[in-house]
């Protein structure tokens, strides 16, 4: 799965095509990617284009999670132990 410059996806699996994206579109970004001087942009997309990476974005939104709990017991607004927030 890709991204374009603006957030628009383009995806390999029908059944994740992004919004408006037609069948070959996929193809032709391929395409561009592999050639960007012989190939064009597919129509409605914008460069730079990025792939995605799944496990990578997962792990940094774990470590954003992990730090904001962290805070938060850090500043007694949550009991880890208890898994609650402290009575008053």
């Amino acid at each position: 799965m890709w991204f374009d410059a603006k957030g628009r996806r383009l995806a390999q699996d029908p059944y994740a095509f992004g919004y408006g994206q037609a069948k070959e579109d996929y193809a032709h970004i391929q395409s561009h990617l592999a050639n960007p001087h012989r190939a064009p942009i597919p129509e409605g997309y914008t460069a730079p284009f990025y792939k995605a990476d799944r496990e990578k974005e997962m792990r940094a939104a774990h470590a954003v999670f992990v730090k904001q709990l962290n805070d938060a017991v850090a500043r007694g607004e949550w009991d880890p132990v208890k898994q609650e927030v402290p009575k008053p």
